[in-house]
């Protein structure tokens, strides 16, 4: 992929939701997309721990950049379905995300993610994403 996709997403396809999340893009290539959030206080549940939303839309904006830097200039994505397992309770810190492209069809793409914390995985997340 070229220098000029990852500055496109972080241009033009980081939106107003995932930069008020905080959300930083790391790395976006063939092999996948790294991301990164450092938490804050707003992204406290009522529990003391960070909302289970926070860490999906972690996911799900890093396995779209996944997915977008697979496809052809005419083509845009949406997620179709994700199921995610969370292993841990976040209750501060950095977040790294790292999603691959696992399949690549003709109409969907299937994305692995991972949200790791100091060495812990916190999230593992499964998702179909649609080619349109």
């Amino acid at each position: 992929m070229s220098h000029l996709k990852l500055n496109d997403i972080h241009d033009n396809r980081m939106s107003a939701f995932t930069q008020t999340l905080g959300l930083e893009l790391i790395s976006l290539d063939q092999d996948g997309c790294s991301m990164r959030l450092e938490i804050g206080p707003q992204h406290f549940n009522a529990g003391g721990r960070v909302h289970g939303g926070v860490t999906f839309s972690l996911l799900d904006s890093a396995m779209g950049a996944a997915v977008y830097a697979r496809l052809d200039a005419h083509e845009a994505t949406a997620t179709i379905e994700c199921k995610i397992n969370y292993t841990r309770a976040i209750t501060g810190g950095v977040l790294e995300c790292r999603a691959k492209v696992m399949h690549a069809g003709t109409r969907t793409m299937v994305v692995d993610g991972e949200v790791w914390q100091d060495g812990a995985l916190a999230a593992k997340c499964l998702g179909t994403f649609a080619r349109i």
